[in-house]
């Protein structure tokens, strides 16, 4: 009884609110899109390493290259057979190199055709900065290995491991120099190398991995961290081998060339925008900076009209299927603010340092210091409906509140975690590293019906 009574309208008892109030619903707002091209995509110590060429139908060509740098991850400490006495460096002998860089499961393209990855060596090291999918690389010196495969894209393939490719001893009788050495000595306190500069003066060139497949053929993931060069070696005196691995851990960055002719996007520059075309398309491929930007210009006249709460908003993304199964969606979407001239925002340190990008959050935010963009919202593909959705009832009311402006918001595809962190110690790092991922997956929207905001509001006059 108590609870019947309890669910029904008032009567005579209680007063009626002093403001009329209304709940109401829309999914008619006007979400304007706009394709832009970014001013920079960050391809800093990313995870996989991206080596060759595919073609898209609606993108064009893209070519990556991947430049990485060996980074010893254990101590090289040589002894004598059944002592402890550090074996002397003239009784160390280098029997041969070898060298791996096994392909894993991320891939675009076509993978029915052979592909011929290539090894090189470089003029010069790379730097310790922040590089970009269009940063320029040291020049090649010479051509360490090539290895000539199918992959296969449903597993992670394990030929590198059991048939790594020999390589010349130089580089092998390099590394077997520094044994015993405080070049490959890690301190047990610290776990960091002693000597890391003893290291890099000894390795002092670093490496590209490139593709000398058709263009018609795939971009393929390459693992650094798995990926090394082998030295298999004796002492002098015993019969038995040893081997001592060497990853390319250290610095990398892919470098991705789009090529756009004859495509729709063949106009796009950094920095510029596309606006939507006859065909009402806008695109996202976040390995070559493309993006859609939103805007909700009746927004503003939503708020005009009275005194409004957002009770529940949901931003619904729709692309259109890939042409085929050779392309794909990316798996999660963030949606980052982006100003006038079409530059994702950010947080600023006290030393000037740009480290978080100001995007939608879970909830929120509740004001403009860094602390309230520390969780992106990520939205994951609904394989049933091959959509995107945000909540978007904080951001929204951020708005109504003055403290998010409403200057339009970009789709970035981040590849997996969204707190980056830095590759050698594991410390948290820019944000805009996680979010702005150099994979080379693509998204068209086609359509108004592609974005579409269903709101349930409050208003009261």
């Amino acid at each position: 009884m108590l609870t019947a009574i309890a669910c029904e309208a008032p009567k005579e008892i209680g007063l009626a609110p002093s403001t009329p109030v209304d709940v109401l619903y829309t999914d008619t707002l006007t979400i304007t899109r706009t394709t832009i091209q970014l001013d920079s995509v960050r391809s800093n110590d990313q995870s996989v390493a991206l080596v060759g060429h595919y073609t898209d139908p609606v993108f064009g060509q893209v070519d990556s290259k991947a430049y990485i740098q060996l980074r010893p991850t254990t101590t090289l400490i040589v002894n004598d057979s059944g002592t402890t006495n550090v074996t002397s460096a003239d009784r160390i002998i280098v029997d041969s190199t070898k060298v791996r860089f096994p392909v894993n499961s991320v891939w675009y393209g076509d993978t029915t055709v052979s592909h011929e990855i290539v090894l090189s060596q470089l003029t010069d090291s790379l730097r310790s900065i922040n590089y970009d999918v269009s940063s320029p690389g040291p020049a090649v010196s010479k051509v360490i290995a090539k290895r000539t495969f199918k992959p296969n894209p449903s597993v992670v393939d394990t030929a590198g491991y059991v048939s790594p490719v020999t390589i010349d001893n130089s580089i092998g009788s390099t590394i077997m120099s520094m044994a015993n050495t405080n070049a490959l000595l890690f301190s047990s306190t610290t776990g960091a190398l002693v000597d890391p500069l003893a290291f890099r003066q000894k390795i002092n060139r670093d490496f590209v991995l490139t593709s000398n497949s058709v263009a018609q053929a795939a971009v393929l993931g390459i693992t650094p961290s798995e990926s090394a060069i082998i030295t298999y070696f004796h002492v002098k005196g015993e019969t038995f081998a040893r081997a001592y691995e060497l990853p390319f851990a250290g610095k990398r960055f892919n470098q991705i060339t789009p090529s756009r002719g004859g495509t729709a996007l063949s106009a796009l520059r950094p920095g510029q925008s596309l606006p939507t075309t006859t065909t009402g398309r806008t695109y996202v491929q976040a390995g070559t900076g493309v993006t859609t930007k939103l805007q909700f210009p009746s927004l503003t006249n939503l708020l005009k009209s009275g005194r409004v709460a957002i009770n529940r908003a949901d931003l619904v993304i729709t692309p259109t299927a890939p042409d085929n199964g050779k392309l794909f969606l990316p798996p999660y979407l963030v949606m980052a603010e982006i100003d006038g001239q079409n530059r994702l925002t950010r947080s600023v340190t006290t030393t000037g340092v740009s480290s978080i990008l100001f995007t939608v959050q879970n909830q929120g935010p509740v004001s403009r210091v860094p602390g309230s963009f520390s969780s992106p919202q990520l939205a994951g593909r609904d394989p049933r409906t091959n959509s995107y959705t945000f909540q978007l009832a904080g951001y929204l009311q951020s708005m109504v509140a003055g403290i998010s402006p409403n200057n339009g918001l970009a789709l970035l595809t981040p590849s997996n975690q969204l707190i980056a962190q830095n590759s050698q110690t594991g410390a948290l790092v820019d944000q805009t590293q996680a979010v702005l991922s150099d994979r080379v997956w693509r998204m068209v929207l086609d359509g108004k019906a592609s974005v579409k905001l269903i709101l349930f509001y409050t208003k009261s006059n």
